[in-house]
């Protein structure tokens, strides 16, 4: 037996992100909104040099040439790699830029177009967790740009639904926990919970350049992520596109198991019939007629309730009155 409840909510894309530019000059291309970016696409251009999008959380914010070491090297040969410039045989994913790097690097580089001088100066591309659907871009074509200056706003391209789970509920939500989303044309669609909001875990702002930071956007008017005894929660969606019928927003109600109880037995709870000394009975059906049986109850669900209690065995009959 399962016994659940339910939270409202709204469908929406997934994340809110902001990238962060770090070059200077003049903005000469730029992407639609509605546009989605992927690894090694143009998020915009820069005195007419490509600045491309590369998966990852540390921004391009120095350069990088034979000798230098660090995260943002490892994240750089992971992109090249990923992006097919390499193959693992050929190029080793380590904190290490080698000449073997710099090779590979003026491969990309020439499939950018641009020069191929085998190093990557401060804000040559910029990174975002995932592939990018555009919603804002801040400046125009034409227009001067400095590093730290925003370029791009937009969300990422899966799909989430936040909700607002009552406090007093908090305990039932898990990170990882599957849930069943309803969606307002009347499918439901599966989903894991992806992050619980805390008093101490308010959404993150953008920070950083050349990064996109993800924004979990709790209830208009709350404070951090909990808000009028209630904690934001995020819950993906692992339903594809044509799961969710072209909804891209609109309201959902999720439902989450609050208590769980295996190989127990349960009877409709109509069945129930308050006994005179307390508790409760059942009216065993059998054989040899009717009988009034005591019962301990348990867990109370869709209309049925857990029972347990000498001669309650699986299979037997109850009587259930009729409306």
């Amino acid at each position: 037996m399962v016994a659940t409840f339910q939270a409202n909510g709204r469908l929406g894309y997934t994340g809110t992100y902001r990238i962060v530019g770090g070059r200077a000059g003049t903005v000469t291309w730029v992407p639609r909104p509605g546009e989605v970016i992927e690894r090694g696409g143009p998020v915009y251009a820069v005195d007419q040099r490509p600045v491309p999008l590369m998966y990852g959380s540390v921004p391009f914010y120095r350069p990088l040439d034979p000798g230098s070491a660090g995260a943002d090297v490892r994240q750089l040969e992971e992109n090249l790699l990923a992006a097919g410039f390499s193959t693992a045989g050929e190029l080793k994913v380590d904190d290490t830029y080698t000449a073997t790097t710099a090779r590979v690097v003026e491969r990309w580089q020439h499939a950018l177009g641009v020069e191929e001088t085998g190093s990557i100066a401060a804000g040559d591309a910029v990174v975002a967790p995932g592939a990018l659907r555009v919603g804002a871009v801040e400046p125009l074509a034409g227009q001067r740009t400095q590093p730290g200056e925003t370029v791009v706003s937009g969300t990422g391209t899966g799909h989430s639904v936040l909700v607002d789970v009552p406090v007093e509920r908090r305990s039932f939500v898990q990170e990882e926990q599957s849930v069943a989303v309803l969606l307002s044309g009347g499918r439901t669609v599966h989903g894991r919970v992806a992050s619980v909001g805390t008093a101490a875990d308010p959404p993150a702002g953008g920070t950083g350049d050349g990064t996109a930071s993800a924004n979990r956007t709790a209830t208009p008017g709350c404070q951090g992520a909990v808000c009028g005894g209630r904690v934001a929660v995020e819950i993906a969606l692992t339903a594809g596109e044509a799961e969710l019928g072209g909804l891209t927003e609109g309201s959902a109600s999720v439902t989450f198991a609050a208590d769980t109880r295996r190989d127990v037995l349960s009877v409709p709870v109509e069945a129930l019939t308050a006994s005179p000394v307390g508790g409760f009975v059942v009216t065993v059906v059998d054989a040899d007629g009717q009988r009034p049986t005591p019962v301990q109850t348990g867990l109370f669900t869709s209309g049925r309730v857990e029972v347990s209690g000498p001669g309650i065995d699986a299979g037997i009959q109850v009587q259930v009155p009729t409306p």
